[in-house]
């Protein structure tokens, strides 16, 4: 049985254990590849390229050429190690290939010619763009439902005004341009060109010559009026939303998912269990949440602009195929909640977790699952197919209101253990090889004065979880220990 997601491993920890040292090793490159100031730095990198590869051609025939080439050699050099730690350490090639292709052209060292196209690599700033999205999701004003519109539209614009600037550059006379002032022939020329353009929607500041000026002036043309038409046009909110979605799922990509936790539907109490599981002492792992919901629920958008790992997934959980593309089989764990979109019965929504448990279940053995029920009916079924924890929405809750009322203060004990985020809560904590035959009340005593806990319960695998175990109950290597405590125990 797989460790419980919901408590905070180490890198020692059993979850983690099942893999060699191979796996290990790439796990941890990923995790450095994938981290947000990895993204950052890998993006300056990238603008730092395609300034060196303008600056190169701006100054070509000088003696400072020169030193620009070498720059973007070297940062050539830099993103195809980059790009081969990604390439090793992805579990789907094809799919590398795909997100990944126009990197590869890029950085291309075998003709010459082709340095122009790493100027393609400024696509991979829709990156920067899905970060920025997250940080300013709430900003007041325009700004606030129209900031992925803006950052893609940005985006899309740049990189058509440097890839048609450098092609009409390369064109020798393909473009004859117009204006005082410019270096005939100069890049700063097919710059004002390329922009006004594509702005313009017609050829302004130059008259194309020859077949070939013809078909880039046509494509600055149409590039122009897709984009801003984009932009203003009625169709500007949907294709945003498309566009965020797309972004939103790449950047994730789902190939590379491992040990994280999925998360199928979402009610209200969403929101809270996912603050405690992102808070402080939590493990770094991706939380994946999937529904049905054409638009992200505020409150999950709220949690993941405070969290890289969080993601959403428009999708219907209960078919195979989308478990599949979500990695459940290497999934560390599964909370199936009761989902409140939609016009569905009680019995509906119950009958649908049940099928996602139950699939799950069939697909990746030995995992973790957590399911939500409206009605206890299905509780038996759900423990025959080896769902660990069942929890009664309404029982639970009415649990809870039962111990208010019938003693004092017990409010603010259960507010205090329920969460992480202040005073004391729950954690797990294994038994080591160390303390093996230790009795329970040796360990009453060892927890209390080295780490100010208190014993709660022992687990011990193929047993029953005994709360409040005997004081002579001697524990085993492997056993796990709930105890209460302002931090994680480690023994």
């Amino acid at each position: 049985m797989r460790a419980d997601p919901l408590d905070p491993p180490t890198f020692d920890s059993a979850a983690f254990d099942r893999h060699g040292p191979l796996d290990r090793l790439r796990y941890a490159v990923d995790r450095f590849l994938h981290h947000p100031v990895t993204d950052l730095v890998v993006i300056a990198l990238i603008v730092a390229a395609v300034i060196s590869v303008l600056a190169e051609e701006a100054t070509r025939g000088t003696a400072i050429s020169a030193f620009y080439a070498q720059v973007s050699d070297a940062l050539a050099l830099v993103f195809a190690v980059e790009l081969t730690a990604r390439f090793l350490v992805a579990r789907r090639k094809l799919t590398f290939f795909r997100h990944y292709w126009l990197d590869i052209i890029a950085i291309f060292p075998a003709w010459r010619g082709l340095r122009l196209l790493r100027v393609l690599m400024l696509l991979r700033l829709f990156r920067a763009g899905v970060l920025l999205n997250r940080r300013t999701r709430f900003m007041g004003g325009v700004l606030r439902n129209t900031l992925s519109e803006l950052t893609i539209v940005a985006t899309i614009s740049a990189t058509m005004v440097l890839v048609g600037a450098m092609m009409v550059h390369h064109g020798s006379g393909a473009v004859a341009i117009d204006g005082a002032g410019l270096e005939p022939g100069g890049l700063e020329g097919a710059l004002w060109y390329a922009v006004f353009t594509l702005i313009g929607g017609e050829p302004i500041g130059g008259m194309p010559t020859s077949q070939w000026g013809r078909i880039l002036t046509l494509g600055l043309m149409l590039g122009g009026l897709t984009v801003f038409g984009v932009f203003v046009g009625t169709v500007s909110a949907t294709m945003a939303a498309l566009l965020s979605q797309r972004l939103e799922i790449d950047v994730m990509d789902l190939g590379r998912l491992q040990d994280h936790l999925v998360i199928c539907g979402w009610n209200p109490a969403g929101a809270p269990m996912i603050a405690e599981l992102i808070g402080p002492g939590q493990p770094d792992r991706d939380l994946v949440v999937v529904g049905e919901a054409e638009h992200e629920p505020a409150a999950l958008a709220h949690l993941r602009a405070q969290s890289e790992r969080l993601h959403y997934v428009r999708a219907d959980y209960t078919q195979v195929r989308v478990l599949e593309e979500l990695c459940i089989d290497k999934a560390a764990g599964a909370v199936i909640m009761t989902d409140a979109h939609g016009d569905r019965t009680d019995a509906d929504r119950d009958a649908r977790t049940v099928l996602t448990a139950l699939t799950i279940e069939k697909m990746s053995k030995g995992i973790f699952v957590c399911a939500e029920l409206v009605d206890s009916q299905h509780e038996d079924l759900l423990r025959m197919a080896g769902v660990e924890a069942v929890v009664i929405r309404d029982w639970y809750a009415g649990a809870i209101m039962g111990s208010m009322g019938r003693s004092r203060g017990m409010a603010a004990v259960i507010s205090d253990l329920l969460t992480t985020t202040s005073g004391n809560a729950f954690h797990h904590v294994k038994v080591p090889r160390r303390l093996d035959g230790k009795t329970v009340m040796e360990l009453h005593q060892l927890l209390k004065e080295q780490h100010g806990a208190i014993l709660v319960s022992l687990e011990r695998p193929g047993h029953e979880t005994q709360v409040n175990p005997p004081a002579g109950q001697r524990v085993e290597t492997g056993d796990r220990l709930v105890v209460i405590s302002t931090k994680p125990v480690s023994l």
